[in-house]
């Protein structure tokens, strides 16, 4: 008898030290405020706003956008966005519309001339005429053209700088949320695209633009050489070759994702079905609890990562506004030539338009892509 009682007590002093285990546990992990704000500090994901620069951060504060936390990017709206586009437009338009009347100017004082020149002096005057007109035209326009080249470079290396730091902690949080596999195959794979970007458009793409750049200035000064045909080939490659990328890109990280993410989600349940029938009594407590720290980082990786997108998109966005405000000028100094049958200058600028047009297309390619591949792995490993 005397035995029976110290079991007994013994029975009950053990399930006593299991149960408040398990409350301890659900106590532990039931803050889930407390369990967001640690994993964003472990994550390292407080320390991305630090490495986006100056003029990127300017214009995240104007989405009310100060961190990667998972209600940052809750002043993304439509309102915002707007007046931080139109505050974009509004402080970079003074250059274009300079040039633009400058350009202006140069075809309506070389119209004012030709129709002046005198019979005797009508082949040479009219040479000379153009050839003037041609060069004081690229003196005027090819310097932004250049700079609007340099900042391709800029923005890749921008946005390729801040991925390289973005793409550790998102791998981190996308192993902590049970899928480790799709962590390390986009942590591979984005590794790659980013370093393989920033090497093909510094080592590739900008010297061909610089190239094409030259050949547009110099087959409009000349009757005997036209390079209108070079410009157009590599327009047309450069769009085939970003669509056949973005095409690849998109569909295999797509399917290596999805493949990933199914594997993941078998050992994950592995794991749960362990925890909840071999831990003896507490098994479904720590089972919830393991559940709960999932739907954190789930949460949390959801947060960072739309973050991430519009951060990429506010890296981007300078440049592209630059693109397409300098791509209306210039068509619209086309349209003034044809007025006055100007064919020279207007090939020109037609040419340099398509070379904006190259850099807007590869500004917006990189763009995508990056956004892409954060989308499919928000999304897609769930």
């Amino acid at each position: 008898m005397r035995i029976k009682n110290i079991l007994i007590v013994m029975l009950v002093l053990f399930l006593t030290s299991l149960f408040s285990a398990s409350a301890n546990a659900e106590e532990n992990y039931t803050d889930t405020d407390e369990i967001l704000t640690r994993l964003y500090y472990d994550s390292g994901a407080d320390e991305l706003i630090d490495i986006i620069p100056d003029e990127v951060r300017d214009f995240l504060s104007m989405l009310d956008i100060d961190d990667f936390r998972m209600d940052s990017d809750s002043g993304f709206t439509p309102d915002s966005l707007i007046k931080a586009l139109t505050y974009m437009i509004s402080s970079n338009y003074i250059e274009p519309l300079r040039i633009f009347i400058s350009i202006i100017c140069i075809i309506f004082i070389n119209a004012i001339f030709t129709s002046l020149r005198s019979g005797s002096l009508g082949g040479a005057f009219e040479l000379t005429l153009s050839t003037v007109t041609i060069l004081c035209t690229v003196a005027i326009v090819s310097p932004p053209v250049l700079l609007l080249i340099s900042s391709l470079t800029d923005s890749i290396k921008t946005a390729s700088d801040f991925m390289l730091m973005y793409i550790p902690v998102i791998s981190v949080l996308i192993a902590s949320s049970g899928k480790p596999l799709s962590a390390s195959m986009y942590y591979g794979v984005m590794i790659y695209v980013c370093s393989g970007i920033l090497k093909i458009v510094s080592m590739v793409v900008i010297p061909l633009l610089k190239s094409v750049t030259a050949l547009s200035a110099v087959g409009s000064v000349s009757d005997k050489v036209k390079f209108t045909g070079v410009v157009e080939f590599f327009k047309k490659s450069l769009r085939i070759a970003l669509t056949f990328c973005m095409s690849i890109f998109t569909a295999f990280l797509t399917m290596r994702t999805i493949i990933t993410t199914s594997e993941d989600s078998l050992s994950n349940r592995a794991v749960k079905f362990a925890i909840s029938n071999f831990v003896p009594l507490v098994g479904g407590a720590l089972s919830d609890a393991y559940q709960t720290v999932l739907s954190c980082v789930k949460v949390l990786k959801s947060g960072v990562g739309v973050t991430a997108m519009i951060a990429v998109f506010a890296i981007f966005l300078p440049a592209v506004v630059k693109c397409l405000l300098w791509q209306i000028v210039l068509s619209a100094g086309v349209s003034v030539c044809g007025i006055f049958s100007d064919n020279k200058t207007a090939s020109l600028l037609s040419s340099l338009s398509d070379v904006v047009s190259s850099i807007c297309a590869i500004e917006l390619c990189a763009m995508v892509m990056y956004i892409i591949s954060t989308t499919v792995i928000i999304l897609v490993g769930g």
